[in-house]
C-alpha cells in the first residue's frame, strides 16, 4: 500500500510539473471558462487519493468525458490480461522446452542455434516482428486475420509477437541454470549413489534450476499484461496500454493516474507471488 501511495504521489507531481495542461487544445475559449474547467476537473492529490480509498472513484476522464476511468479499465484490462496470458503459455512452454533442449545438447549444433534464435528474439522489437508475421500468415499464406481480438485465429499473431522476447529470456535463464545446477556437489553425489541421468534430472537438477525462472517471471508476467501497448497498436487490439499513452499525451491526468495504479498494483502482486513460490520451491528461504 505504502509503495502504492509512493508511486501515485510521484506520477502525480511529475504530471503536475510538465509543460501544458489538458486544456490548452481546447479552442475559442476564454480565461474564464478554463478556469471553470479547471475548477471542475482538476483536483489536488488528497482528493484524487481520498477519493479512491473512501469512494473508490477514479474520476472522470477529460477526454472521454461521459466515461469514468474505472469504466475504461473495466472495459480494457481484461483484453490486455487475456493477451499477456497467452503470450506468458508460448513463453513458458517454449522458453522451457528450448532451454532444457540446448542444455542437455550443450555444444552440439541444435544449441547454437537456440541460443542464436534466442539472441535474434531478444534484438529484434515487437514493432518489427509483428508486421512481419502478419505479412507473411496473413497476407501472404491468408492463415490469420490481419488485425482483430475476436476469434481465436485472432490472437495467435499477436500472442506470438508478445511472447518472442520472453521465450528468448527464458531458454537462456533455463539453460544456464540447468547447466549451472549439474555442476554443484549434490549433483555428483547423486551420480556416486548410481542414480540414472533421467532421476537426477527429475529429482534434483529441475527442481533446483527453478528460482531464477520464478525470479524472473514475477516482473515477466506483469510486463507481459501491462506491456502489450505496442503490440495492441500493430494488432488493432482494444486494450489497456493504448489508453495509457494517450492520456500521457493528452494530459488526461485520471486516465493516467487510474492506469498506473492498475500496473503498480499488479507488479506489486506477481512480484509477492514469486516470492511466496521461491519459498515452496527452496525451504531455505523463509518469508519475513
Amino acid at each position: 500500500m505504502i509503495t502504492l501511495l509512493v508511486v501515485i504521489s510521484a506520477s502525480y507531481f511529475l504530471m503536475k510539473i510538465a509543460p501544458g495542461n489538458p486544456w490548452e487544445g481546447e479552442r475559442s475559449l476564454s480565461p474564464q471558462a478554463l478556469n471553470a474547467l479547471k475548477q471542475k476537473y482538476d483536483f489536488t492529490l488528497w482528493e484524487y487519493l481520498s477519493g479512491i480509498i473512501f469512494s473508490g472513484d477514479f474520476r472522470y476522464s477529460y477526454q472521454h468525458r461521459d466515461m469514468r476511468v474505472s469504466q475504461i479499465i473495466m472495459q480494457t484490462l481484461p483484453c490486455s490480461i487475456e493477451l499477456g496470458l497467452w503470450a506468458l503459455l508460448l513463453a513458458l512452454f517454449f522458453g522451457t522446452l528450448g532451454g532444457t533442449g540446448a542444455a542437455l545438447l550443450k555444444g552440439s549444433g541444435a544449441d547454437n542455434f537456440i541460443m542464436v534464435f534466442a539472441l535474434i528474439g531478444i534484438a529484434i522489437p515487437n514493432f518489427v516482428i509483428g508486421p512481419i508475421l502478419q505479412l507473411f500468415f496473413s497476407l501472404k499464406l491468408n492463415i490469420t486475420p490481419v488485425a482483430g481480438w475476436s476469434s481465436f485465429s485472432s490472437k495467435i499473431l499477436p500472442s506470438i509477437t508478445l511472447s518472442l522476447m520472453y521465450i528468448s529470456y527464458i531458454s537462456r535463464i533455463c539453460r544456464s541454470s540447468l547447466l549451472e545446477t549439474g555442476t554443484k556437489d549434490f549433483i555428483r553425489t547423486a551420480k556416486a549413489k548410481g542414480l540414472s541421468g533421467g532421476q537426477i534430472m527429475r529429482r534434483h537438477i529441475f527442481r533446483n534450476s527453478l528460482l531464477p525462472l520464478v525470479n524472473f517471471l514475477g516482473p515477466a508476467t506483469a510486463a507481459l499484461i501491462t506491456g502489450t501497448l505496442v503490440v495492441e497498436k500493430i494488432f488493432n487490439i482494444p486494450g489497456m496500454g493504448r489508453y495509457f499513452v494517450e492520456s500521457a499525451l493528452q494530459r488526461d491526468y485520471p486516465v493516467a493516474l487510474g492506469v498506473l495504479i492498475v500496473f503498480s498494483a499488479l507488479l506489486l502482486l506477481f512480484n509477492l507471488i514469486t516470492d511466496i513460490l521461491q519459498a515452496f520451491i527452496d525451504p531455505r528461504i523463509r518469508l519475513v
